[in-house]
């Protein structure tokens, strides 16, 4: 009789343990929507705005680059940090590619945006924000 009432404690122990331990941390998401700065070298007055909605991410982004303009929109998607969308240039610069591909990893506090293009002219590079909004 001991060795089932044992038994059964032991059973309800494991069970009630069993739920607590298996705890996951969620991290929270954090939120991209804003005014970035464009923190690349050689560029003025330049800003991305990111909107996301449900993991799709949409990217406005306008530079000037040696009195020049540029302009830029696409959408991606989002998993976790990683931010990753397609764009066209609508106002482009001489010489400068027509569409691309921006990798961009999320800092963990949410401040900068830091990664590589890939342009369709096969050049790839290093580009950042930083939030500002």
């Amino acid at each position: 009789m001991n060795t089932k009432l044992f038994l059964s404690f032991f059973f309800l122990v494991m069970i009630s343990n069993f739920g607590f331990s298996q705890k996951k941390g969620t991290a929270k998401k954090i939120d991209i929507n804003g005014v970035w700065e464009d923190i690349n070298t050689g560029v003025q007055n330049a800003v991305a705005i990111i909107s996301e909605q449900n993991g799709k991410v949409i990217f406005s982004h306008y530079l000037e680059w040696k009195g020049q303009k540029f302009v830029e929109s696409g959408t991606g998607t989002r998993k976790g940090n990683t931010i990753i969308y397609t764009v066209s240039v609508t106002l482009p610069i001489e010489g400068w590619a027509t569409k691309g591909i921006h990798t961009l990893q999320l800092s963990e506090d949410g401040n900068t945006l830091e990664g590589t293009f890939v342009d369709n002219k096969k050049r790839e590079g290093p580009i950042s924000f930083k939030r500002i909004r």
